[in-house]
């Protein structure tokens, strides 16, 4: 899809944003973001796959909010992969944020309607800093879906916002609708803690009871921390999480997962930082096939605020399998 066909996509779905809260937006802003790799397979567990390398987008977004009144913004947002396709071969964007969200009280409380992150790994993220190098730990465990289609509610608790409160009911389906004949619901909840301008830290939960058309009821629930903290030269953190699926309530069969994960980032020189990060996670997460290890270490440099070069490695060390190592230059562009 071209460049310009873009555009008329978000231009058409804030349209429809705006025409639910009976208003014209009155600014729009674009912006975009964008990862590009070059990658080089050093180690596989597949026999004869080392030294397979190429050039690739791993995402680019494209992003338009608006200001449609003053306590009124909308967001649509669209994000395209270079290994999601047609069957043509040509990229496939799809909606990545489209919601509506309305401040409704004068110390910050807010409602959001429609596709949107749920209250689970922004903090996080945001203290990472590093998203164009790895998703952080939930999101890169596949356990949760990094957006969902819904209503969420936040706000402060304490005077100053020192304490935040996010809960936020959904369909639990990503970005998709409702699974037909699906009449659960994942309702989500977070405590956020930032009693200076350096620290934050959360706990959040998050529960689920569905059952699809025809099928056996399911359950699942997850509970995480965070603790992480950013100085002008620093950014450390540590997350966990627990996870238990549950796929047939009537018996005693349950699945209990878990992982951690521990990262730094140090700026060594004006404009260059180096980063080490290292999970943990069982294979009870939802995306691994064993207890799996794993390890990155990059440097970044900033040639601009708005461009980053990385030179990185990912190491992935699953119980009993091979070591699978890739090596990359990832280039991060804002604009």
């Amino acid at each position: 899809m071209s460049h310009p066909a873009l555009r008329s996509l978000c231009v058409t779905a804030l349209g429809l944003l705006a025409s639910v809260a009976f208003a014209q937006p009155s600014a729009v802003e674009w912006s975009g973001l964008a990862f590009i790799d070059y990658s080089y397979l050093l180690a596989a567990d597949a026999p004869g796959a080392e030294g397979a390398n190429g050039f690739d987008y791993r995402r680019i977004y494209l992003t338009a909010d608006a200001s449609l009144d003053d306590d009124l913004r909308a967001r649509v947002r669209l994000e395209a992969q270079g290994r999601s396709t047609t069957a043509q071969g040509r990229p496939a964007p799809f909606v990545k944020d489209a919601w509506i969200r309305w401040t409704y009280a004068p110390s910050g409380h807010r409602a959001q309607l429609g596709v949107q992150p749920p209250p689970l790994f922004q903090v996080s993220e945001q203290v990472w800093g590093y998203r164009s190098l790895a998703r952080t730990l939930v999101d890169r465990a596949g356990i949760r879906d990094s957006r969902d289609l819904g209503l969420r509610l936040d706000g402060p608790l304490a005077a100053g916002g020192d304490l935040r409160y996010a809960v936020m009911v959904g369909n639990g389906n990503g970005v998709g609708p409702e699974a037909p004949g699906d009449r659960g619901k994942r309702v989500y909840g977070q405590l956020g803690f930032a009693p200076n301008d350096a620290v934050r830290a959360t706990l959040g939960a998050d529960y689920e009871s569905s059952t699809p058309a025809g099928g056996v009821r399911q359950e699942s629930a997850r509970i995480s921390a965070f603790v992480g903290a950013v100085t002008e030269r620093y950014r450390v953190g540590t997350e966990a999480y627990v996870l238990r699926t549950d796929t047939d309530p009537d018996s005693d069969a349950t699945e209990d997962g878990f992982g951690v994960s521990v990262f730094g980032v140090v700026e060594v020189a004006p404009r260059v930082s180096v980063i080490a990060r290292y999970d943990y996670l069982d294979d009870d997460a939802v995306e691994v096939r064993a207890d799996e290890h794993y390890v990155l270490g990059a440097v970044s440099y900033r040639i601009s605020p708005a461009v980053w070069v990385m030179p990185n490695v990912t190491v992935t060390l699953p119980d009993d399998q091979d070591a699978h190592a890739l090596g990359r230059v990832t280039t991060y562009v804002r604009f």
